[in-house]
């Protein structure tokens, strides 16, 4: 049986990255260092990335990712 209360990988990195201040280009994290934040497999990572740019919730500088600004308002809805 699944938990209800697990959150999809999606959501999981979007508060990941939230926590780690990956909100900008300045402070975009590698993929490496947002499996390492985020606890994820890397599969599990790639596909929450491409699910997150899909939304245009996360955004990309060369192979860094970063929260964009619709990204940040979506984590700021779930802490109020």
């Amino acid at each position: 049986m699944n938990d209800i209360y697990e959150l999809a990988p999606s959501m999981r990195l979007l508060i990941a990255m939230h926590n780690i201040s990956s909100v900008d280009p300045v402070t975009a994290k590698s993929l490496d260092e947002l499996r390492i934040a985020s606890g994820m497999s890397e599969q599990e990572l790639q596909n929450a990335v491409r699910e997150l740019l899909s939304y245009g919730y996360v955004e990309s500088k060369g192979t860094a990712y970063y929260l964009s600004r619709l990204g940040i308002c979506v984590i700021r809805s779930i802490y109020t």
